[in-house]
């Protein structure tokens, strides 16, 4: 398994966003100040949103070990919370 860096976080939560939502573009991926997490900004039709994943929900999913279903939820969420609360 790969060592997770921010780089290959923001890959994998790049291409997990752009399958829920082509609209939806990743802004940035930092860890969190205690670094048990990240902190995704995304930004859709000019409004942004964050979400904090944790580095193990990551990790799972990279390693392939069938938790794409939870990060995908968790993303889900917050594109789905920029959807409701500056849809038109």
């Amino acid at each position: 398994m790969p060592r997770l860096t921010v780089k290959l976080a923001e890959e994998t939560l790049r291409k997990e966003v752009h399958k829920l939502d082509k609209r939806v573009q990743v802004i940035a991926v930092n860890q969190t100040k205690k670094k048990d997490a990240y902190r995704v900004t995304l930004l859709k039709d000019g409004r942004s949103g964050t979400a904090a994943i944790t580095k193990d929900l990551i990790k799972e999913y990279v390693a392939g070990e069938g938790k794409g279903n939870e990060l995908r939820r968790a993303l889900g969420k917050a594109v789905s919370h920029l959807s409701i609360k500056y849809g038109k």
